[in-house]
């Protein structure tokens, strides 16, 4: 394991509350190994070969999936498992279109069927569950029961909707107070969307941002995002929290706002702000923008650090990435990082995670709990 010391000026992660806080765990893939480490000792060990797809783990950390398999359990689903923030509840959709949610203890439940139009789904701190909804008949025309509901306790309510002509509701999150976060995709447009979506609370608006799981963070009953519009990562892209800027350097474009569930201390990513000649020399830096402000990390030349996730202990993990491009693709290879007490900590190497224009999607090989 390597570890080097950061040449920076001291900053305070966390609180003594936080510090007192076991630290979770990170699931990332490695050349079809899916790794697991644990973040209180360092130590980390492969639990699965040959493996793809996106890694994840339980609310209470002691399962972890690849896909839509659990490690030592059933194969659920084709696609990804999403799990529940606490306990070992997973949900999940079938290829026909249901959505159903599964626990080693209750088994699996139907939470929706396939005729029921889900379109995407997020957990809530206390096991809401919001859905987005769309019904297509083909030859489709304007889609029916264009709407956004949310789960408690068994029993659904509709949130938002019907939506007026065709606007694919994109679940993003459920925001502390229990309203879904969701961006509202005009037409199903992959072009449109790819330059950014309104991002709304239930019915109301509440940010612009580009349609990235890391570009919104839920802190408690506070949300920050990357707020601004442009495909581009690096150009004009700012951390608003609660409605207000915090990141206040128009001459760096902010990304993956990353928060303590009380909201005290916030992290980001920053390169310059520009619109690059050439994706992949992204080279951002990890900030520290509440309480404290200030740089955490200095990538050397070449490099660029990405997807700061602020953990329960106050301390910081990140991956260290570097650009390769081939004729048709553009990716990067990664170290998973750990940051604590001003030392940088490697505990594995990550890969590969696709960049779209300057964004590395290392929310699908990289999971935190």
């Amino acid at each position: 394991m390597r570890v080097a010391v950061l040449a920076l000026v001291p900053i305070v992660l966390g609180t003594p509350a936080a510090a007192a806080t076991p630290a979770g765990k990170v699931a990332f893939l490695d050349r079809g190994r899916l790794v697991v480490a644990d973040l209180a000792t360092g130590s980390s060990r492969v639990v699965a070969s040959h493996v793809s797809g996106p890694p994840g783990l339980s609310g209470d950390g002691k399962l972890v999936s690849v896909g839509g398999r659990i490690v030592g359990g059933p194969t659920l689903a084709k696609g990804r498992l999403v799990w529940a923030p606490t306990g070992e509840t997973a949900a999940y959709q079938t290829r026909a279109g249901a959505v159903f949610t599964w626990s080693p203890t209750a088994g699996r439940r139907l939470v929706v069927g396939a005729s029921w139009g889900a379109t995407s789904f997020a957990w809530g701190q206390t096991g809401t569950l919001a859905l987005g909804r769309s019904i297509c008949h083909v030859p489709c025309g304007v889609p029916l029961h264009q709407e956004v509901w949310v789960r408690r306790g068994g029993s659904l309510r509709r949130a938002a909707g019907p939506l007026r002509g065709v606007q694919l509701p994109r679940i993003a999150a459920v925001a502390g107070d229990g309203r879904a976060l969701w961006w509202s995709d005009e037409q199903g447009s992959a072009s449109i969307a790819a330059d950014g979506l309104p991002l709304y609370a239930n019915r109301t608006r509440v940010a612009d941002t580009l349609v990235y799981s890391d570009y919104v963070s839920v802190c408690g009953s506070h949300l920050a995002v990357a707020q601004g519009g442009d495909r581009y990562a690096m150009h004009g892209k700012r951390i608003v929290f609660d409605g207000r800027d915090v990141s206040r350097d128009p001459s760096r474009s902010w990304v993956s706002p990353s928060c303590s569930p009380d909201g005290t201390t916030l992290v980001a990513a920053a390169s310059v702000n520009t619109t690059p000649p050439r994706i992949g020399n992204e080279h951002r830096s990890i900030w520290q923008l509440l309480p404290a402000r200030g740089r955490l990390t200095s990538p050397p030349a070449g490099f660029t650090d990405e997807f700061p996730r602020l953990l329960r202990d106050g301390s910081v993990l990140l991956v260290r990435t570097r650009s390769h491009a081939t004729g048709l693709q553009l990716y990067g290879l990664g170290t998973v990082e750990l940051l604590r007490g001003g030392k940088l900590t490697a505990l594995g190497s990550a890969g590969r995670a696709s960049n779209y224009y300057g964004h590395y999607d290392w929310p699908d090989v990289v999971a935190v709990r």
